[in-house]
């Protein structure tokens, strides 16, 4: 589970299911929010580079923590979306995803997508029983963009998906969620946020999605997801 400013995946609501004591955690999905000119730039990529190429392709998304309560959580592509290195808007997190492109109309309909699913979902697996996700948390942000461009019409057909691993059985909720100012105190509070922004300046970021959180009357400690044997 992700924490701290970048999270993105948010306990939205609690339902109780078989055992009425034991509420079930729950979680928002992303929403995809691809700008004009994420469209613009796949007109030329087609025109130009791909052509009737199918092949995947890497891209890149981002998404922010920032939000006001209550509002979607928006994994946004745009015009550099095909730039992988490209830099992230300050204070938003990256997530890398693959674009499968079609030529035809009937190719879109007919993707065998519960296949392009399950595939993203195991290479997320795969990254967390080898250790890779805990070095590159991007990893487990993954999307998947499947698209065809009807260019005559300038039409754009698209089918957008974040993989999930499903769980053999749901979490319990032993309590509700609480906000920070009900188990910090201000001075912790403070702490925090400067341990947060050391860190990100250390990593070269403006955010970071995953990360370790500790701390006690005295002290309030973060670190990277790599350092946790040692951290805890």
């Amino acid at each position: 589970m992700q924490g701290g400013w970048g999270q993105e995946i948010r306990l939205v609501r609690t339902v109780a299911m078989g055992d009425p004591g034991l509420a079930k955690l729950q979680f928002a999905p992303f929403n995809s929010a691809l700008d004009v000119g994420f469209w613009h730039e796949l007109t030329q990529k087609k025109l130009n580079e791909y052509r009737l190429d199918e092949a995947p392709k890497d891209i890149k998304g981002y998404y922010y923590n920032g939000d006001s309560a209550g509002l979607p959580t928006r994994l946004t592509l745009e015009f550099s979306a095909f730039d992988m290195s490209a830099s992230t808007p300050a204070h938003c997190c990256p997530a890398m995803g693959t674009l499968h492109n079609t030529n035809t109309l009937e190719a879109f309909k007919t993707a065998d997508k519960k296949l392009l699913l399950e595939q993203s979902a195991n290479e997320i697996w795969e990254a967390i029983k080898s250790g890779a996700a805990l070095e590159n948390p991007m990893l487990l942000n993954k999307f998947l963009l499947l698209t065809f461009a009807d260019l005559k019409k300038y039409h754009f057909y698209y089918w957008f998906c974040c993989p999930a691993l499903c769980l053999p059985e749901s979490i319990p909720l032993i309590r509700g969620p609480v906000s920070l100012d009900q188990r910090l105190s201000p001075k912790q509070i403070q702490a925090l946020e400067h341990a947060y922004d050391d860190l990100c300046r250390a990593e070269g970021v403006t955010a970071l999605p995953y990360f370790l959180f500790k701390y006690d009357d005295d002290t309030v400690l973060v670190s990277l997801l790599k350092h946790y044997s040692d951290f805890f």
